[in-house]
């Protein structure tokens, strides 16, 4: 990186940064996905209608959005959920990461997805899309929502399946995105009284978001909010 650019990003951070405190750290095994416990002091959670991002430093002018999910606005705590199967900045410095350390992040801001007014809720997509939808589960309150949520380890289809309360189903994935098999979980389930929640791999999302459109019980809305490609 040459020096202008290392001096832009220093005075873009240290005009805009701000740093929460990692609390603690849970890996589910093999350690390729993390729950991250964050104290952030200077955010303010207390305004939260849509599910949130936050812009965090990875590495050296590096930056990924994670969701904020089951924060404590009176504490102002909460949780990120990691993806680390793909080998890039933000699982070396997940991997990285210990109890106590300072996390930098330039801002929160709002995507799309918020709790439907009326109709079901229906939400698709793979394992970066975690904290994501438990983030829309908490702003839904106790509405029901359900779901498919596709992951390529047994192991963590297993975990997820034990470890959370939750109508949304953990199935394979076998594609990039699991289109495949959310296209087969959706054959049997009627969907034109439901609002559909698409996330994760881009092009899975564009796909399914074409296929779920022509449907004759096509959903009352699609809702789509890509994250990687």
């Amino acid at each position: 990186m040459n020096i202008i650019k290392q001096k832009a990003i220093n005075f873009f951070e240290t005009a805009m940064g701000k740093t929460g405190t990692v609390l603690a750290i849970r890996a589910w095994e093999p350690a390729t996905f993390f729950e991250v416990d964050v104290h952030f002091p200077d955010m303010d959670m207390s305004g939260w209608k849509r599910v949130q991002h936050i812009k965090i430093k990875v590495a050296s002018g590096v930056y990924r959005d994670y969701t904020p999910a089951g924060w404590d606005e009176d504490i102002r705590t909460c949780t990120l959920y990691v993806n680390a199967e793909q080998n890039g900045p933000g699982s070396r410095w997940i991997k990285s990461l210990r109890e106590g350390d300072n996390i930098t992040y330039v801002g929160v801001g709002s995507t799309f997805h918020r709790p439907a007014e009326y109709g079901e809720m229906v939400v698709f997509g793979d394992m970066s899309c975690i904290g994501h939808y438990l983030a829309l589960q908490q702003l839904a309150g106790g509405r029901g929502i359900t779901g498919a949520i596709t992951i390529a380890r047994e192991s963590h289809r297993e975990e997820f399946a034990d470890y959370f309360n939750w109508k949304i189903q953990p199935v394979r994935q076998t594609d990039a995105g699991g289109l495949h098999h959310i296209l087969k979980w959706t054959q049997d389930k009627p969907l034109a009284n439901s609002n559909v929640y698409i996330s994760g791999h881009i092009p899975t999302c564009v796909q399914l978001r074409k296929e779920l459109k022509k449907r004759e019980d096509s959903p009352l809305g699609i809702l789509v909010q890509g994250f990687w490609s």
